[in-house]
């Protein structure tokens, strides 16, 4: 006989819980409402800019509890701006014509045609057949993969393309959930995914957010070339330790080291010869990373990402419906969004208002600053999209910087390097939920790992910001 499980809880606590987001947002625009139609106004401060304050605690607000998505967060933030013309609506909505936006059109183009054309696959199955015929060596090279992968494709890309083929692997060595090769090579696949992905301006859409903010607000810019010849250093010396310690968590069997070596040789040889579209896929990479490091300056990273992209049609190496599949609309929408509120920001004196009453008044060494920078932005980043931690705080970082008489490129450095480095929770980075959604890791065990990792990691780039970056003329 079918039995039935009937919930005995009260029915307010049911309908709250089916309904605590609806609640939650109905809530926020009520107190929204009632706080941007007060006439208290701080004194010395703009109604435009008063405006713009409550609209950024709506934001951040809407950014931390995700109760609706965050591309529709940053519509309906756009929305607000211009309906309190707080700017010109035509300035508003310009900000998805600004250079960073189109860059990040381009790269996800690019990702799509190296994904469609089978390259990328091509590249995982060799390099894992290759060096990947032991359990230590299969981990190691998942882990240096997707971190190399992630230097010219996004990093959630990067993880949803290893993560059926790791999958793959586990179920034919017959893994167990509990299985230590199992849980390694998931945390490879995160930790590679996410440290690459802040190496280069490919890697996510934070790092060009983090510029077009920059630029912006002090019309400054940060080359292709630029960004790699600063970040790369410190996030290698990462990757380096993070390497040896997953060489040395995984033990050696030579039933895995015969069944790994068998399993990686036949999947290669599944994928036949290199086609065609390979080669043009691989022949345009070449040509859009030799032009990003040479030519950024004279072209402009944007304008490259955009033609190399228009070559992948060109050349029939992928069509518009493969390019529309994999191209992420809701970071676009989101990233314009929060530029015209970083705009905003600026422009309507909120920050200067602050700086003056609150920040000058701060007694904060250069060594307090970038320290308590570090630990706010990686920390922040467990809870929060990495590109949300860039809006909330670059803007401040970027004011404080100044004052400091320092080079605002170190803020945007000392923010959108950390906001990358989410070693242990699922919303931290989506490589993390993906790697979390094959069962083999434990949270309580990535929150342990991941939190001694982003103490060294802390003490890394603290390391290279007092002693690199000098060198490189940031300050």
């Amino acid at each position: 006989m079918k039995s039935f499980y009937i919930d005995k809880r009260p029915f307010i606590v049911l309908l709250f819980l089916e309904y605590k987001n609806a609640l939650l947002l109905l809530v926020s625009f009520v107190l929204f409402f009632i706080a941007i139609s007060s006439n208290n106004i701080p004194e010395g401060l703009s109604t435009q800019a008063y405006q713009t304050l409550i609209i950024f605690l709506l934001a951040i607000f809407l950014w931390v509890t995700n109760i609706i998505p965050l591309a529709i967060t940053s519509l309906g933030i756009m929305g607000l701006l211009s309906t309190y013309n707080v700017l010109e609506s035509g300035t508003v909505y310009s900000f998805f014509g600004n250079e960073a936006i189109f860059f990040i059109i381009g790269a996800f183009i690019i990702s799509a045609g190296i994904s469609t054309s089978g390259l990328s696959e091509r590249m995982s199955y060799s390099v894992l057949s290759q060096y990947g015929n032991n359990p230590q060596k299969l981990v190691l090279s998942i882990f240096t993969l997707s971190a190399c992968l992630s230097h010219i494709m996004p990093a959630h890309a990067v993880a949803a393309l290893l993560l059926p083929i790791l999958m793959d692997v586990s179920k034919k060595l017959k893994l167990q959930m509990g299985s230590i090769l199992g849980k390694y090579m998931f945390f490879a696949l995160a930790w590679g995914s996410v440290m690459g992905g802040i190496v280069t301006l490919l890697g996510g859409a934070r790092n060009p957010l983090a510029i077009g903010i920059l630029n912006e607000t002090t019309n400054l810019n940060i080359t292709f070339m630029e960004w790699y010849i600063t970040v790369a250093p410190p996030i290698y010396t990462i990757m380096f330790i993070v390497g040896i310690y997953l060489k040395s968590k995984v033990k050696l069997s030579q039933r895995d080291t015969h069944l790994i070596d068998e399993l990686l040789k036949e999947d290669t040889n599944r994928l036949g010869k290199i086609k065609f579209r390979e080669i043009k896929a691989s022949m345009i990479l070449l040509i859009t990373i030799f032009m990003w490091i040479f030519q950024s300056e004279r072209f402009g990273i944007a304008n490259i990402s955009l033609i190399s992209a228009a070559l992948f049609f060109v050349l029939n190496v992928i069509n518009w419906e493969d390019a529309k599949n994999q191209i992420n609309w809701g970071a676009i929408f989101m990233y314009g969004g929060a530029i015209a509120l970083g705009k905003s920001l600026v422009d309507t004196g909120l920050l200067t208002f602050f700086s003056e009453n609150y920040l000058l008044t701060l007694d904060i060494t250069f060594l307090g600053f970038i320290v308590v920078t570090l630990i706010i932005s990686m920390f922040l980043t467990e809870g929060v999209s990495n590109a949300a931690v860039v809006v909330i705080l670059l803007p401040v970082i970027l004011e404080m910087a100044i004052h400091l008489g320092l080079d605002p490129k170190l803020g945007v450095y000392i923010v959108a390097i950390p906001s990358g480095l989410a070693f242990m929770l699922p919303m931290g980075s989506p490589p993390n939920a993906i790697a979390f959604s094959s069962g083999f890791i434990k949270p309580i065990e990535a929150i342990k790992t991941g939190l001694l990792f982003k103490i060294i990691a802390i003490i890394v780039v603290l390391f290279f910001a007092l002693i690199y970056w000098p060198l490189l003329g940031l300050y």
